[in-house]
């Protein structure tokens, strides 16, 4: 897939914005903000309304190196932004791409969300490809303060590009892996994400908060009302509330924990079968989080 990814990033630019101007995080920063004690069915509600793949699916994440970049924001806080996902995506055992990379995150905080949606569409429908146009549209007309989407593709389960005649909605599988009741010969990854934030939502929120709350929505495929139902602490609710809200600093141990889960897992395993994986990994995390110390704020 053929995508100008340095004009995209013009066009964006070029939104009228009137940005907010959230505070650069404190020096020595750590990437996470609370710990919490929890049992095994709290972890496996929590899995089971985070990871929204079907009983036969599979979940999506990068295979590629992420490569984050953000728009809409003065241009110091957009490269922080960037810069804080590229440290988030580390810690959750992702793959970052060296400086200079070839943007596949976008961060777009736009003055009119459902606006910035459609011109992407008209400009880049390559950004939109899983979708139909009433997908894309109802995408736009959604209430959230915030949208998230992905562009996957296939690879074999041993991680190999696969080739897709052209015309056809099927993959060719050329490889040593055999499928079974519970692995699959292929595995979703994502090409490109985006999410795109109302910059009326934003107001008030530090450059850390922007960061972890995209990262949380780019770096897998998040749905923050699912997650927010469940009653675990999550960066994800920090959006278009109250000034008197209490709100996390940055990514909760829950969140952490989660990308962690996702990223250290085999994803070429139907859904079912890696979340029990995952939960193991979230079940480890948060016992280590009752150890640690409070980052400084």
């Amino acid at each position: 897939m053929l995508l100008v990814l340095a004009a995209l990033a013009g066009a964006i630019a070029a939104l009228p914005v009137t940005a907010a101007q959230p505070a650069p995080p404190p020096s020595g920063e750590d990437i996470v903000v609370q710990g919490t004690r929890v049992g095994k069915q709290e972890i496996n509600d929590f899995i089971k309304a985070v990871t929204q793949a079907p009983y036969e699916g599979q979940l999506g994440r990068f295979d590629d190196p992420a490569c984050p970049t953000a728009m809409g924001l003065p241009p110091a806080q957009n490269a922080s932004i960037a810069e804080r996902m590229r440290r988030v995506a580390a810690a959750a055992g992702a793959r970052v791409a060296p400086a200079r990379c070839k943007p596949n995150i976008f961060v777009i905080v736009a003055p009119d969300k459902a606006a910035a949606i459609e011109g992407l569409d008209k400009r880049y429908p390559a950004y939109f490809t899983d979708m139909s146009s009433r997908d894309v549209k109802r995408l736009a007309a959604g209430p959230a303060p915030a949208v998230a989407w992905q562009v996957s593709t296939m690879l074999s389960a041993d991680g190999q590009p696969l080739a897709r005649p052209v015309g056809t909605d099927y993959y060719r599988v050329q490889g040593t892996e055999n499928p079974s009741r519970i692995r699959s010969p292929t595995k979703p990854t994502f090409v490109v994400s985006v999410v795109v934030i109302d910059v009326k939502a934003a107001a008030g929120l530090t450059v850390t908060e922007l960061a972890d709350y995209a990262a949380m929505r780019t770096l897998a495929a998040t749905d923050p009302d699912r997650i927010l139902k469940t009653g675990a602490p999550s960066i994800l609710g920090v959006l278009a509330q109250p000034d008197d809200a209490v709100l996390p600093l940055s990514l909760t141990y829950w969140d952490l924990a989660f990308l962690k889960s996702l990223y250290s897992t085999d994803n070429a395993y139907f859904a079912r079968y890696q979340r029990g994986d995952m939960g193991r990994v979230i079940e480890q995390e948060l016992k280590r989080s009752r150890g640690a110390k409070r980052p400084p704020r």
